[in-house]
C-alpha cells in the first residue's frame, strides 16, 4: 500500500492544527510578550496574527488545490520543477537535526516535575517521550487524530475555566494602545517573539492528502484551528498581565504554572505539569507525523530509497517514521553531549520554517489566480518583516537549501535543449 487513507474530517483537522501551534510555546510565549511589550502586548499579538493570516490563506489555497503529503515542497515543485521540490524536502528534513530535540527535552522536563526526579533524568525521559511519539505515528493518522481531538477539547476547557476564575472581563483593563514611536517600537519588537508560536503551518500542509474532502476540509481545518489558537493565546496574555505572573526568564518559563497556582492553589501545580506534558507531547507528535510524510513523498520522487514509500496496515509510512525517529534520536543525544544552547537550535529551526514559508509564497504567484496573487504579496511582506528579526539565524536554512539545490542539480540529468532534436523528413 502506497496511498494514504483519507480519514480526516474538518473537526479532526482543526484539532491537529491547534496542537501544531499550541505546544511548549503556550507555557512561555504569552509571558515573554507581556514582559517585552507590557500593556501593549495585546496589540502585539493582534499585529502578529494579522501578519500570519495571509500566509495561512496561501497554504489553505494551495493545500486545497494541490493536496499532497509533500506539502510545501510539492507546491514549490509544481511552480519551479522537481529539483526545487526535492531541495525543499531536504531543507525540511534538515530541521530534524535541530528542531524536535528542543521540544522533546522541554516535554521531558515536565516529567521530572511529575515524578519529582532530578534533571539528570531528562535524557532518559526524552528517549521515553520519543518512543511514545513514534508509536502514535505508526498506529496511524486516525488514532492520532482522535488523541489530538481529545487533547484540544480538554485544553480549551481548561483555558475557559481559567478565564472564568481569573476574571477575563476585568483583565481587559491592562490593554493599552501604542501611540508614541517608542511604544510602537516596543510593540513591534515583541512580534518577533510571538511569531514563533505560528511556525508550523507547513507541517499541516503534509496532511493534505489524508483529508476526506481536501478542497473543503483543509482550509476549514487550517483557518479554524488558527482562529482558536489566536483566541487561546490572547486570553492567556490578558490573564498573565492582569495577575502579574511574568517578569524575568525563570518567572516567564513558569508563568502558566504560577497563574494556575495563584488561581487554583499550590496543589494544582502537579496536575498542571501532567497537562503541560500532554500538550507538548501532542505538539511534537504532529511534527513527527509531518516529517514522516515528507520522507515518504521524497521516496516517491526518487530522492530517497523506495522502501520508504510503503504504508503499513494502519495507513502510516512505518519505515519513514523509524527514519525520522533515528535522526531525532541523534539530535537529542547530540544536543545533550555538545552542550549547545537550546536557543541556537530554536533560532535555526525558525529560520528554516521561515524560508519554506517565503518560497511557498513566491511559488503561489505561479499557482493561484490574480486575486490570490495580491494575497501572496501581503504574505511575502510578512515573511520579509520576520526575516529582519531572525537575521543571521537564517544562515543555517539558506546554507542547507543551497547545498540541497546544488546536490539535486549535480545528480539530476540535464534537460535536453529545446529544439535540439533533428527531424528527418
Amino acid at each position: 500500500m502506497t496511498q494514504y487513507q483519507k480519514t480526516l474530517g474538518p473537526l479532526q483537522g482543526i484539532a491537529m492544527t491547534v496542537t501544531t501551534f499550541i505546544g511548549t510555546g503556550l507555557m512561555i510565549l504569552p509571558a515573554m510578550s507581556v514582559a517585552q511589550a507590557g500593556s501593549f502586548a495585546f496589540y502585539a499579538w493582534l499585529i502578529t496574527a494579522t501578519m500570519i493570516i495571509p500566509i495561512a490563506f496561501i497554504f489553505a489555497l494551495l493545500g486545497s488545490k494541490y493536496p499532497s503529503a509533500g506539502g510545501a515542497s510539492h507546491y514549490i515543485g509544481r511552480a519551479f520543477g522537481s529539483r526545487y521540490e526535492k531541495a525543499v524536502g531536504w531543507l525540511f528534513l534538515s530541521i530534524l537535526l535541530v528542531g524536535p530535540a528542543v521540544a522533546i527535552k522541554v516535554a521531558a522536563a515536565y516529567l521530572t516535575i511529575i515524578f519529582k526526579t532530578s534533571d539528570e533524568w531528562i535524557l532518559a525521559f526524552s528517549l521515553l517521550t520519543l518512543a511514545g511519539m513514534l508509536f502514535f505515528a505508526i498506529v496511524g493518522m486516525q488514532t492520532s487524530a482522535r488523541f489530538q481531538t481529545g487533547i484540544v477539547i480538554v485544553m480549551i476547557g481548561a483555558i475557559l475555566w481559567l478565564c472564568y476564575i481569573g476574571d477575563i472581563l476585568d483583565s481587559r483593563q491592562v490593554i493599552e494602545a501604542p501611540l508614541t514611536t517608542v511604544e510602537w517600537q516596543q510593540t513591534l519588537y515583541a512580534t518577533g517573539v510571538i511569531f514563533w508560536c505560528f511556525l508550523g503551518i507547513e507541517v499541516m500542509a503534509h496532511m493534505g492528502a489524508e483529508f476526506k474532502n481536501p478542497t473543503r476540509d483543509f482550509p476549514i481545518a487550517l483557518l479554524g484551528g488558527i482562529t482558536i489558537v489566536i483566541l487561546a493565546y490572547l486570553s492567556l496574555v490578558l490573564l498573565i498581565a492582569w495577575h502579574h505572573t511574568y517578569g524575568d526568564e525563570v518567572t516567564n518559563s513558569q508563568s502558566l504554572a504560577l497563574l494556575v497556582s495563584k488561581l487554583m492553589g499550590e496543589t494544582s501545580s502537579r496536575f498542571f505539569a501532567v497537562g503541560a506534558y500532554i500538550i507538548a507531547f501532542a505538539n511534537v507528535a504532529i511534527y513527527i507525523l509531518g516529517f514522516s510524510r515528507i520522507v515518504q513523498s521524497m521516496a516517491q520522487q526518487g530522492a530517497l530509497p523506495k522502501t520508504f514509500i510503503r504504508l503499513n496496515k494502519n495507513g502510516a509510512p512505518e519505515k519513514a517514521v523509524l527514519l525520522v525517529g533515528l535522526i531525532t534520536l541523534f539530535s537529542i543525544v547530540f544536543s545533550e553531549v555538545s552542550g549547545w544552547k537550546m536557543s541556537w537550535f530554536i533560532e535555526m529551526t525558525n529560520g528554516s520554517f521561515l524560508l519554506i514559508y517565503t518560497l511557498t509564497c513566491v511559488a503561489a504567484f505561479k499557482l493561484v489566480n490574480r486575486a490570490a496573487q495580491l494575497l501572496a504579496i501581503v504574505a511575502l511582506i510578512s515573511c520579509s518583516f520576520m526575516v529582519f528579526f531572525i537575521g543571521q539565524s537564517m544562515l543555517f536554512a539558506i546554507i542547507a537549501f543551497c547545498l540541497a539545490l546544488s546536490y539535486e542539480y549535480l545528480r539530476s540529468p540535464k534537460s535536453p535543449i529545446k529544439g535540439s532534436k533533428l527531424h528527418v523528413q
